[in-house]
């Protein structure tokens, strides 16, 4: 893996832990490094699109 890859992995993990993923459920995934990313952008989407629902909670 090359350096720059492992730092956008290490944001994406970052990141998906800050929007509230499980640890333990990153750890025994086994998570590729694309799989991480379209995880976080399929997050922050769904975090954008439904915040009114979000908020109003």
């Amino acid at each position: 893996m090359r350096e720059a890859e492992l730092l956008q992995m290490h944001w994406d993990i970052v990141k998906l832990l800050s929007l509230g993923v499980d640890e333990k459920f990153l750890q025994e995934s086994n998570i590729t490094p694309e799989q991480a990313r379209d995880l976080v952008k399929g997050l922050l989407y769904l975090r954008e699109r439904y915040a009114d629902r979000i908020i109003n909670q």
